[in-house]
């Protein structure tokens, strides 16, 4: 069995180009090296993320991530076990997507990010972080 956590977070400050640049490749090395997968999207100022491996490895990743200075707010959403990884092939995926992809996938309009993500439920945002 596998495990996973899925959280969001809140940026500190606006992310540019070179920020993406640094925080992934931290995070694939640091997630190799643990055997820990997974997929971080972007939207508008929030981070969305779920860390699959050994349990005491994603859980020491989460811990670090609740620290660092570049967000200003964590709050796991759902985490638990699985029979397989979904993000096997990557030790961080990567995609940026607008409130505008959000609302089309969902059928909707949501006026923000932050009030889309404190109303999904965990299979929702699981949904977004496979949408292409």
């Amino acid at each position: 069995m596998i495990y996973y956590l899925l959280y969001y977070g809140v940026e500190s400050f606006k992310f540019e180009q070179k920020d993406f640049e640094e925080l992934l490749v931290q995070a694939r090395e640091r997630n190799e090296g643990l055997g820990i997968t997974g997929k971080l999207i972007y939207c508008e100022g929030t981070f969305i993320q779920v860390l699959e491996g050994n349990e005491y490895s994603v859980k020491e990743v989460y811990q670090s991530i609740e620290k660092d200075s570049r967000l200003i707010a964590t709050k796991i959403v759902a985490e638990g076990l699985v029979g397989e990884r979904y993000f096997k092939d990557w030790s961080m995926d990567f995609n940026q997507i607008s409130l505008n992809s959000i609302n089309e996938l969902e059928n909707c309009n949501h006026p923000n990010v932050g009030e889309y993500i404190s109303n999904a439920p965990a299979v929702k945002l699981l949904k977004l972080l496979n949408a292409k």
